[in-house]
């Protein structure tokens, strides 16, 4: 069985200086989700890796014991590669070793075979967005092979876009604005049948019916749907 992260429940104490201008100041805002779905807040600088010493632990063989880690600086959040063996990526695009490099809300981060995805809907007015991946690409990881229907790609994107855009959860629309955006106005049941089945593929059915659009929303982030 698969084993997904462990997330130590306390912060390191402040650095004196860690790339990307660190000066320790105390900043919240922000989360991680991780693979398998668990949510980790950010808060000053937070280690990434495969030791036991990481505030977010992945198991994989493909993730470095030191791999990467995130800082605030700068009025803006960044992810620096500590040297790992197998890279650092942020949208499908390498980040150069010891190099920070600017987080936006929505990013997805690749370490090893693992993806997370960064939330921080305070972010999006930064300059330096790095582009998504489109559709298909990262296809050799399998968790994050594409397995939706055009439809289902649809509906997932109409209910998620704004998310991602950077409104709130509370912002998510009805099965029947989702019908409307698809261009099937009053197919509520066919959007319905629609979700259903990408719960499925998500592996969501079992949550709540409150808690499976938000849910969804960071899953397909992480698998590429959006």
């Amino acid at each position: 069985m698969r084993r997904y992260a462990r997330v130590r429940t306390f912060l390191p104490a402040p650095l004196a200086a860690a790339g990307c201008g660190y000066n320790g100041a105390m900043v919240d805002g922000g989360t991680l989700t991780l693979p398998g779905g668990a949510e980790h807040g950010v808060r000053n600088r937070l280690t990434i890796g495969r030791g036991d010493e990481n505030d977010i632990r992945l198991d994989a063989k493909s993730v470095s014991r030191h791999h990467a880690q995130l800082i605030y600086a700068e009025g803006r959040w960044c992810i620096e590669d500590r040297g790992s063996a197998n890279g650092t990526f942020v949208n499908g695009v390498r980040i150069p070793f010891a190099s920070p490099h600017p987080l936006r809300h929505a990013d997805r981060i690749r370490i090893g075979v693992e993806e997370l995805v960064f939330s921080w809907p305070a972010g999006l007015d930064d300059p330096d967005r790095t582009e998504s991946l489109k559709v298909g690409e990262l296809a050799d990881v399998p968790e994050l092979q594409v397995q939706l229907s055009p439809f289902q790609f649809q509906v997932v994107r109409a209910l998620c876009g704004a998310w991602v855009s950077g409104e709130t959860f509370d912002e998510l629309p009805t099965n029947e604005q989702i019908a409307a955006h698809v261009g099937t106005p009053g197919a509520t049941e066919t959007v319905k049948a629609a979700l259903r089945r990408v719960y499925a593929k998500a592996g969501l059915s079992a949550l709540p019916a409150h808690a499976k659009r938000r849910a969804l929303c960071r899953v397909a982030r992480q698998r590429g749907w959006i």
